[in-house]
């Protein structure tokens, strides 16, 4: 690898000597750790049964195979270009995205280190809204509307649980949904010179 590609690499992937003076190290999820995708899971995991179960006593179950290739097409492709192709995590070497969040992703768009544009954004938080509420539509037409409320409720708690426990150390900054402090992206920002270019080409300051 060439000193200018080592350069323009976050320095999650420069090598651990890279996060021995780094004030940011346990601060945010800059490697892999497969304890973040656990963590992740318990928060999303009773959304997903409850609107399952729902939809099921609805009579409506085998929809679930349409929400089913729903997830496939838009967290393998439509999230993945909106969303995970900005994140430093993207820039790692192999064609498979290692992240708490979307494990397994094909790579199939080049990184980009700049942030999300609003387009994106908007079209990142359809994407999410299509996704929760197709099970609960589904509940809602056959009637079983204590599982659509207890559905609602594993949603938005779930989402609440969410931005606590992952979006407050995620370091794909422009998410919708990420929570790290301004003082902390700045610092990422000012570690990763071609992010920051990137970042500050959008119209992003960093504070003095």
């Amino acid at each position: 690898m060439s000193v200018k590609s080592v350069d323009s690499m976050p320095c999650n992937f420069r090598g651990q000597g890279e996060c021995a003076d780094c004030a940011l190290e346990g601060r945010l999820m800059c490697h892999y750790d497969a304890r973040d995708s656990v963590k992740f899971l318990m928060v999303a995991l009773p959304f997903m049964v409850i609107a399952s179960i729902g939809a099921i006593q609805a009579g409506y179950g085998w929809y679930l195979l349409l929400w089913l290739a729903y997830c496939l097409f838009f967290f393998f492709g439509w999230e993945a270009r909106v969303l995970c192709s900005h994140c430093p995590m993207w820039a790692e070497e192999g064609r498979v995205l290692r992240c708490h969040a979307n494990y397994g992703v094909i790579k199939f768009w080049k990184y980009r280190p700049g942030p999300m544009s609003k387009a994106e954004q908007a079209q990142f938080i359809i994407g999410v809204l299509i996704w929760m509420g197709f099970p609960l539509v589904l509940a809602v037409l056959g009637g079983e509307y204590l599982w659509a409320v207890a559905g609602l409720i594993t949603a938005v708690s779930g989402a609440y649980n969410l931005r606590n426990v992952s979006c407050g150390r995620c370091v794909n900054f422009s998410c919708p949904a990420n929570a790290v402090p301004k003082a902390e992206v700045d610092a990422y920002l000012r570690r990763n010179p071609a992010m920051r270019e990137a970042w500050e080409s959008a119209g992003y300051r960093l504070e003095d």
